[in-house]
């Protein structure tokens, strides 16, 4: 694990219980990993670092998941796997999404360790897109995130 130290995991949510968790099950992973209560402080950390994976709540307060997404596309910021972490799947929520630019989506509440394999796999995925990662970035339950986007797309 000596090469995971040099790749850095940018955590984005707006519940410091989160935050904590998931800095705690990550770092055992040889990964740096840095905390952003909002998408504001999200995309301070993004100009400023390079990214192996980032963990993005969608729904939170000042600017959501949604307002750093768009920002990604917009803005000259090196672009990193993106592993959703939302509360529910509401479809509302998953026909805003753009598939190309999700690597994962994990549904809270999730298993820690599931968590970590799967960051750590994104993280050996950066440079490829995300449907080239279909088979390395999977929810947790295990369906692949174009067949996730699918069942609430139709």
């Amino acid at each position: 694990m000596a090469n995971e130290r040099n790749k850095r995991v940018l955590v984005v949510d707006d519940d410091p219980d989160v935050r904590r968790l998931l800095s705690s099950v990550l770092n055992p992973s040889g990964l740096l990993v840095d905390l952003a209560s909002n998408g504001v402080e999200a995309l301070d950390l993004l100009r400023e670092h390079p990214y192996s994976v980032v963990l993005l709540d969608l729904l939170m307060p000042t600017l959501d998941g949604f307002g750093v997404l768009d920002a990604l596309k917009t803005e000259p910021i090196q672009s990193s796997p993106v592993v959703l972490v939302l509360t529910g799947a509401e479809r509302s929520v998953v026909e805003r999404l753009d598939p190309q630019q999700i690597h994962g989506i994990v549904r809270k509440p999730f298993d820690a360790h599931e968590l970590a394999a799967l960051v750590v796999a994104c993280s050996e995925i950066k440079g490829r897109g995300p449907f080239g990662a279909m088979a390395i970035a999977t929810m947790i339950s295990g369906a692949p995130l174009l067949a996730w986007l699918n069942r609430f797309s139709g």
